[in-house]
């Protein structure tokens, strides 16, 4: 019969192999968790380190990593940490939906998790789920405001999807005085609202020169420039918004991606 251990000792332990693994000692750390395995075999946080270990030391130990986090939660069904990086394992080999099943029983487990929910959207994005990403987009930025993950993925999402008013409510939730630099030296005429549209057109900034062609097209609804700049910037932003989706469908074949 293995000797009981005792808490302190245990708990002394566990952070040696957290200082191994602050200095990537990964193999000594890897040795540590098999001898206390060894002692305890019913310590699913042991499983979940040795998991955690393997994750993080490359591709090759995923599925072993996988099979840590099974254990870990065959003892503890109720260990969110488990289910939250067993789901991460599974994203980085591209089991998107598997990931999404892992996340949503964390979510269960410990519903105000920024990382699981902010991660969750990502994968369902990621597998066309649009509007359902948006929910919990929408969901991670009421848990962390001021977190601007969340706010810069939805941005993102709705550009995408060519909803521009609202990526730009929400690119204004992380850019404070965005609406203050955007009418900086206010141009007063049409023809500087357009001259400052493509400026920032060329910086990258599509949302604030759209803005800018709104506001020459407000002054004179008929201005041809800005109407056809603001008509070939809507058609440029769908271009790139199909390529960035074919970008993604390669990566998500190959064997290798992860997020």
């Amino acid at each position: 019969m293995a000797e009981k251990q005792n808490p302190e000792k245990v708990k002394a332990k566990y952070e040696k192999i957290f200082s191994l693994l602050d200095e990537l000692k990964i193999q000594e750390a890897k040795e540590k968790i098999e001898k206390l395995l060894k002692k305890s075999k019913g310590d699913p946080f042991l499983f979940w380190l040795k998991g955690y270990v393997l994750l993080y030391q490359g591709t090759d130990d995923l599925e072993e990593a996988i099979d840590s986090f099974n254990k870990a939660i065959e003892i503890d069904p109720d260990n969110a940490f488990a289910w939250e990086f067993k789901a991460i394992a599974l994203r980085s080999l591209g089991r998107y939906e598997e990931a999404i099943q892992c996340y949503e029983k964390s979510m269960e487990l410990d519903p105000l998790d920024y990382s699981a929910i902010y991660s969750r959207a990502l994968l369902l994005e990621r597998i066309g789920k649009l509007e359902e990403a948006l929910d919990y987009y929408s969901l991670a930025t009421k848990i962390e405001p001021d977190n601007f993950l969340a706010w810069e993925g939805k941005a993102n999402l709705l550009e995408s999807m060519q909803r521009f008013d609202e990526a730009e409510e929400c690119r204004s939730k992380i850019e404070k005085d965005y609406s203050a630099r955007i009418v900086e030296n206010e141009p007063k005429t049409p023809d500087e609202w357009v001259h400052k549209g493509e400026t920032l057109e060329k910086l990258g900034k599509y949302l604030w020169a759209n803005q800018c062609y709104d506001m020459a097209l407000k002054i004179d609804e008929n201005h041809q420039a800005a109407s056809d700049l603001k008509y070939m910037l809507l058609q440029k932003h769908r271009l790139e918004s199909e390529a960035r989706k074919s970008t993604f469908r390669t990566f998500i074949n190959s064997e290798k991606f992860a997020i």
